[in-house]
């Protein structure tokens, strides 16, 4: 639960620790921590943790969404397919691992701890103040479906795994030797010299014949293994939609809705800024104890030195605190009607106190006219909701009664979309792209109408969160090749670059051919029709003709000896190593001899957290056998719950 309300700051090693292990984990939880007491069903058991069913369902239904941000037209099946379920099974397992060994070890959290880092996590903050807040945590936790006792349990099993994995992790001393070996490899350069024989040398070539063009159209593989000159299916639609950016724009609200839900947000003090105090308590056994350290603190003794004087207990001083923080809350009620600088003797609930108040910041409270848009706009998507859900229930009563989309729209007033046939990325038959029409229909739409049988609609379905649509498969046209005068031009373009690209490796294949036998560079280029260039480079670096690709085999060839690659698109590289420039370790900065010292340790550290994985599992006896499959496939939505498996 814990990665959704904080960032689990650490030193620099853990950090490393957490970025392959934790935040790997955190992105598909609504808990990372230790959320494995669950009273669910368990998918697993690990020692004394468990991954229960309803745990695992959160996970990969967090993580779903997480990568729906990013491509909306993932779907939780193509999650399914590609084996996301899988991996978010394997990271809940891994983190159970851990803090059952936490537990074993008899790792413990102290309550400053956990405190301390409550405080810290974000979301628990107060938007306006930047302050902890707890009505802002409460709420934060109620959104999540978390109880504060199923939180405080989170947060302490995610504090002993951090403990367990920081020991785990850390190295140090990393034998100098290391750190100056990888500085020599990484600082070492090649001069390196290349035959480069590109597209601007090729000979002519002479035009195709249309048996030739053709057959490179039907036999020419494309990506998908379809002929690449494949035109896509088009499947045309009835599409019904219910956005609530359509129903917003009838809303009308009257502003005596908006200033009653104003004066209720003040009331409720969901508005403004909360009244805060600072001030230094000393505890009295008596009222004139209370009375005589109160003046000496109006008289500009320090609360320490007035404590001292007196023989009583240490001040308690309080920090930029709200009311509902302060323990004793008749003493608060009265410090928080003091103004700053103000000392006075207050009877508490329990004892008397002297109070001195050095911070005094009262409540603020916007105006109506400046949340009076706010309130507008809140208040007209919530009537806008209500509208469109009670036209979805008169347009799904019309075809529970047997109306088709077009009956059913016209017996409601609903809009009714018809498209012409689309490919999957919303092309048209004439090969055209409307960009206004992909946004709107592709990410979700048009894919769900792809996997549809022809002439039944679909039942309602939820996109872009707020919004819902149903459609019907019109017509399909299948997919096929294209014939020859429907991409002519592109069909001879890429024949043509493709026989260019066959004349160039053969030159290039011949070149290698003869500076293997002993022929001089600048003479081969000569014959070749290519160019030679130079350059002197470290490992990862490039320069003109010599790409990554080029340069990484430069460092696995010897000097003398040649190596043959295409750098690009009718363009081919014949290169040699003309000479070896070694580093000097007298020379390297000590601040990168730290730097790489300090990244062996990173990488040793992961390497013994993946080993311990390892170990944990083979431990607490974790195999396949160990996961109830049925369990499983209920939490990622492969079979309902009522399927026996």
């Amino acid at each position: 639960m814990l990665s959704n309300f904080r960032s689990f700051a650490q030193s620099p090693l853990a950090l490393v620790i957490i970025v392959l292990l934790v935040l790997a984990f955190a992105i598909s939880l609504p808990g990372a921590g230790g959320i494995f007491t669950g009273s669910g069903d368990a998918v697993v058991v690990v020692g004394p943790e468990r991954v229960s069913q309803r745990e695992l369902a959160t996970a990969f239904d967090r993580e779903v969404a997480r990568l729906q941000e990013q491509d909306p037209s993932i779907t939780r099946a193509l999650a399914r397919q590609e084996g996301l379920a899988s991996q978010v099974l394997q990271q809940q397992i891994t983190l159970a691992a851990f803090a059952a060994r936490a537990q074993d070890l008899g790792l413990e959290a102290s309550n400053a701890t956990i405190v301390r880092d409550v405080a810290d996590i974000p979301a628990f903050r107060n938007p306006v103040t930047d302050r902890f807040d707890r009505d802002t945590m409460v709420a934060a936790l109620r959104r999540s479906g978390m109880t504060e006792d199923q939180f405080a349990r989170d947060i302490e099993s995610d504090i002993l795994r951090s403990q367990l994995l920081g020991t785990l992790a850390s190295f140090s001393g990393i034998p100098d030797q290391i750190a100056a070996t990888r500085y020599l490899v990484a600082e070492e350069q090649r001069r390196v010299t290349g035959l480069v024989i590109d597209a601007s040398t090729a000979d002519e070539i002479a035009d195709p014949t249309d048996e030739e063009l053709q057959t490179f159209i039907e036999e020419t593989p494309g990506a998908n293994g379809q002929p690449l000159f494949t035109r896509p299916e088009f499947r045309a639609i009835t599409l019904v939609r219910f956005r609530i950016e359509d129903f917003i724009r009838d809303v009308a609200i009257d502003e005596a809705t908006l200033r009653e839900t104003y004066d209720y947000e003040v009331e409720t003090n969901r508005l403004g800024t909360p009244a805060l105090r600072s001030f230094a308590q000393l505890t009295t056994s008596d009222q004139a104890t209370a009375e005589e350290a109160a003046a000496r603190l109006a008289n500009g003794e320090t609360p320490a030195a007035v404590a001292s004087a007196l023989g009583l207990d240490a001040p308690l001083v309080q920090d930029s605190v709200q009311l509902f923080e302060v323990p004793d809350s008749q003493l608060g009620e009265t410090v928080f009607a003091m103004s700053e600088g103000e000392a006075q003797a207050v009877e508490g609930r329990f004892s008397w106190s002297a109070v001195l108040v050095t911070l005094a910041e009262d409540a603020t409270v916007p105006s109506f006219e400046e949340e009076r848009e706010r309130l507008q706009a809140d208040a007209a998507t919530a009537q806008a909701t209500d509208n469109m859900y009670e036209a979805i229930a008169a347009f799904e009563s019309a075809r529970a009664d047997g109306a088709s989309l077009e009956a059913a729209a016209e017996q409601t007033g609903t809009p009714l979309e018809i498209y012409a046939p689309l490919a999957l990325n919303s092309i048209d038959e004439d090969l055209q792209f409307d960009g206004e029409r992909y946004q709107g229909l592709a990410p979700e739409i048009l894919p769900a109408a792809f996997d549809q049988i022809e002439g039944f609609a679909t039942n309602l379905e939820t996109y872009n969160e707020t919004d819902f649509y149903t459609l019907r498969v019109d017509s399909i046209i299948p997919s096929r090749p294209f014939e020859l005068e429907e991409v002519r031009e592109q069909a001879e373009a890429r024949w043509r670059s493709i026989q260019v690209d066959t004349q160039l490796q053969a030159r290039a294949e011949d070149a290698l051919a003869q500076l293997e036998a002993g022929d001089d560079m600048e003479i081969v280029s000569l014959t070749t029709g290519g160019r030679t260039e130079t350059s002197t480079l470290k490992r990862g670096q490039t320069a003109g003709a010599f790409t990554r690709n080029a340069v990484s085999a430069a460092f696995s060839i010897e000097p003398g000896s040649y190596d043959m690659l295409q750098v690009g698109e009718g363009r081919y590289l014949v290169l040699t190593v003309n000479e070896i420039i070694p580093a000097e370790i007298a020379s390297a900065p000590a601040a990168d001899l730290d730097g790489i010292a300090t990244d062996i340790a990173g990488e040793l550290g992961n390497d013994v957290i993946f080993a311990t994985r390892e170990f944990l599992l083979r431990d607490y006896g974790i195999t396949d056998e160990s996961i109830d499959q049925r369990l499983y496939s209920l939490a990622i939505g492969e079979t309902d719950s009522s399927t026996p498996r």
